[in-house]
Protein backbone atom coordinates (compact mmCIF):
# COMPACT_ATOMS: atom_id res chain seq x y z
CA UNK A 1 0.00 0.00 0.00
CA UNK A 2 1.24 3.51 -0.80
CA UNK A 3 0.85 6.57 0.76
CA UNK A 4 -1.39 9.06 -1.45
CA UNK A 5 -1.51 12.96 -0.82
CA UNK A 6 -5.41 13.54 0.04
CA UNK A 7 -6.78 17.11 0.50
CA UNK A 8 -7.45 17.71 4.03
CA UNK A 9 -10.61 20.40 3.31
CA UNK A 10 -12.47 17.81 0.49
CA UNK A 11 -11.75 14.64 2.89
CA UNK A 12 -13.30 16.84 5.74
CA UNK A 13 -16.30 17.45 3.87
CA UNK A 14 -17.23 13.94 2.11
CA UNK A 15 -16.26 12.43 5.69
CA UNK A 16 -18.99 15.05 6.77
CA UNK A 17 -21.52 15.01 4.56
CA UNK A 18 -21.06 10.59 4.16
CA UNK A 19 -21.57 10.84 8.36
CA UNK A 20 -24.18 12.85 8.34
CA UNK A 21 -26.24 10.48 5.16
CA UNK A 22 -25.23 7.40 7.40
CA UNK A 23 -27.51 8.80 10.26
CA UNK A 24 -30.21 10.47 8.57
CA UNK A 25 -30.12 7.01 6.67
CA UNK A 26 -30.49 5.03 9.39
CA UNK A 27 -32.89 7.45 11.42
CA UNK A 28 -35.51 7.25 8.47
CA UNK A 29 -35.30 3.69 7.33
CA UNK A 30 -34.78 2.25 10.61
CA UNK A 31 -37.08 4.10 12.34
CA UNK A 32 -40.04 3.77 9.01
CA UNK A 33 -39.25 -0.06 8.70
CA UNK A 34 -39.90 -0.87 12.68
CA UNK A 35 -43.14 1.48 12.56
CA UNK A 36 -44.28 -0.99 9.10
CA UNK A 37 -43.10 -4.04 11.28
CA UNK A 38 -45.05 -2.48 14.39
CA UNK A 39 -48.50 -1.55 12.11
CA UNK A 40 -48.83 -5.38 10.69
CA UNK A 41 -46.88 -7.45 13.65
CA UNK A 42 -46.95 -5.18 16.98
CA UNK A 43 -48.91 -6.28 20.02
CA UNK A 44 -51.41 -4.01 21.82
CA UNK A 45 -49.80 -3.61 25.01
CA UNK A 46 -47.05 -2.20 23.06
CA UNK A 47 -43.79 -4.50 23.99
CA UNK A 48 -42.51 -4.13 20.63
CA UNK A 49 -38.62 -3.95 21.38
CA UNK A 50 -37.92 -6.81 19.07
CA UNK A 51 -39.34 -5.39 16.28
CA UNK A 52 -37.89 -2.03 17.04
CA UNK A 53 -34.51 -3.84 17.07
CA UNK A 54 -35.42 -5.77 13.57
CA UNK A 55 -35.78 -2.89 12.26
CA UNK A 56 -32.58 -1.47 13.29
CA UNK A 57 -30.49 -4.43 11.75
CA UNK A 58 -32.58 -4.11 8.11
CA UNK A 59 -31.72 -0.66 7.98
CA UNK A 60 -27.98 -1.84 8.80
CA UNK A 61 -27.90 -4.48 6.23
CA UNK A 62 -29.11 -1.97 3.58
CA UNK A 63 -27.16 0.59 4.67
CA UNK A 64 -24.07 -1.95 4.16
CA UNK A 65 -25.15 -3.14 0.66
CA UNK A 66 -25.15 0.11 -0.39
CA UNK A 67 -22.10 1.07 1.25
CA UNK A 68 -20.44 -2.03 -0.39
CA UNK A 69 -22.03 -0.38 -4.00
CA UNK A 70 -20.73 3.17 -3.40
CA UNK A 71 -17.37 2.69 -2.09
CA UNK A 72 -15.33 3.24 -5.30
CA UNK A 73 -17.37 5.95 -6.25
CA UNK A 74 -15.13 9.63 -6.77
CA UNK A 75 -17.07 10.89 -3.92
CA UNK A 76 -15.87 8.20 -1.39
CA UNK A 77 -12.49 7.67 -2.77
CA UNK A 78 -10.94 9.95 0.60
CA UNK A 79 -13.37 8.72 2.67
CA UNK A 80 -12.24 4.85 1.65
CA UNK A 81 -8.96 5.13 0.80
CA UNK A 82 -8.58 6.36 4.72
CA UNK A 83 -10.62 3.77 6.35
CA UNK A 84 -7.97 1.22 3.89
CA UNK A 85 -4.91 3.59 5.64
CA UNK A 86 -6.64 2.65 9.48
CA UNK A 87 -7.24 -0.66 8.94
CA UNK A 88 -3.66 -1.38 7.77
CA UNK A 89 -2.47 0.67 11.11
CA UNK A 90 -5.03 -1.23 12.93
CA UNK A 91 -2.65 -4.98 11.42
CA UNK A 92 0.60 -2.99 12.28
CA UNK A 93 -0.61 -2.08 15.63
CA UNK A 94 -2.06 -5.58 16.57
CA UNK A 95 1.76 -7.11 15.95
CA UNK A 96 3.90 -3.88 16.94
CA UNK A 97 5.89 -5.30 19.89
CA UNK A 98 7.48 -8.10 17.52
CA UNK A 99 8.00 -5.36 14.79
CA UNK A 100 9.75 -3.25 16.76
CA UNK A 101 11.78 -5.92 18.35
CA UNK A 102 13.11 -6.94 15.15
CA UNK A 103 13.91 -3.34 14.32
CA UNK A 104 15.87 -3.37 16.91
CA UNK A 105 17.89 -6.28 15.67
CA UNK A 106 18.21 -4.45 12.43
CA UNK A 107 15.54 -6.11 10.44
CA UNK A 108 14.94 -3.91 7.54
CA UNK A 109 11.39 -5.30 6.63
CA UNK A 110 10.31 -4.28 10.43
CA UNK A 111 11.97 -1.00 9.75
CA UNK A 112 10.06 -0.62 6.73
CA UNK A 113 6.37 -1.96 8.62
CA UNK A 114 7.64 0.92 11.12
CA UNK A 115 8.32 3.78 9.05
CA UNK A 116 5.14 2.99 7.17
CA UNK A 117 2.89 2.81 10.32
CA UNK A 118 4.37 6.33 11.17
CA UNK A 119 4.01 8.26 7.93
CA UNK A 120 0.22 6.67 7.65
CA UNK A 121 0.06 7.75 11.19
CA UNK A 122 0.64 11.17 10.38
CA UNK A 123 -1.26 11.69 7.43
CA UNK A 124 -4.25 10.18 9.16
CA UNK A 125 -3.50 12.86 12.65
CA UNK A 126 -3.30 15.44 10.65
CA UNK A 127 -6.77 14.77 8.56
CA UNK A 128 -8.25 13.82 11.21
CA UNK A 129 -7.03 17.23 13.31
CA UNK A 130 -5.15 14.93 15.95
CA UNK A 131 -2.13 16.51 16.36
CA UNK A 132 -2.16 15.58 20.50
CA UNK A 133 0.46 13.01 19.69
CA UNK A 134 2.56 14.03 16.83
CA UNK A 135 5.34 15.04 19.28
CA UNK A 136 5.22 11.51 20.34
CA UNK A 137 5.39 10.25 16.63
CA UNK A 138 8.05 12.12 15.65
CA UNK A 139 10.37 10.71 18.44
CA UNK A 140 9.56 7.04 17.03
CA UNK A 141 10.56 8.18 13.56
CA UNK A 142 13.50 10.04 14.86
CA UNK A 143 14.68 6.84 16.67
CA UNK A 144 13.94 4.60 14.10
CA UNK A 145 16.04 6.97 11.94
CA UNK A 146 18.83 6.31 14.17
CA UNK A 147 18.30 2.29 14.19
CA UNK A 148 18.45 2.69 10.58
CA UNK A 149 21.57 4.47 10.75
CA UNK A 150 23.31 2.11 13.36
CA UNK A 151 22.70 -0.85 11.11
CA UNK A 152 23.82 0.63 7.86
CA UNK A 153 20.19 0.47 6.06
CA UNK A 154 19.94 3.09 3.66
CA UNK A 155 17.02 2.68 1.85
CA UNK A 156 13.71 0.79 2.80
CA UNK A 157 11.79 -0.96 0.23
CA UNK A 158 8.03 0.04 -0.60
CA UNK A 159 5.30 -1.26 2.03
CA UNK A 160 2.97 -3.85 1.26
CA UNK A 161 0.36 -5.60 3.64
CA UNK A 162 2.30 -9.06 3.00
CA UNK A 163 5.13 -7.85 4.95
CA UNK A 164 3.17 -8.61 8.10
CA UNK A 165 3.00 -11.77 8.03
CA UNK A 166 6.57 -12.31 9.08
CA UNK A 167 5.91 -10.97 12.73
Amino acid sequence: MQLETIDKARYNKHVKITFFAICGFMLVVALGTSAVLIHFWGGPEGDNFWLNALGVVIAALALAQILSMLRHHPFLYEVAYVRRVKGELNRIYRKQQKIKAAAEKGDPVAMTILDFSYRASRQVYELDNNTLTLEELERAQRTLDEQREAFSVASLMDYSGDLLERF
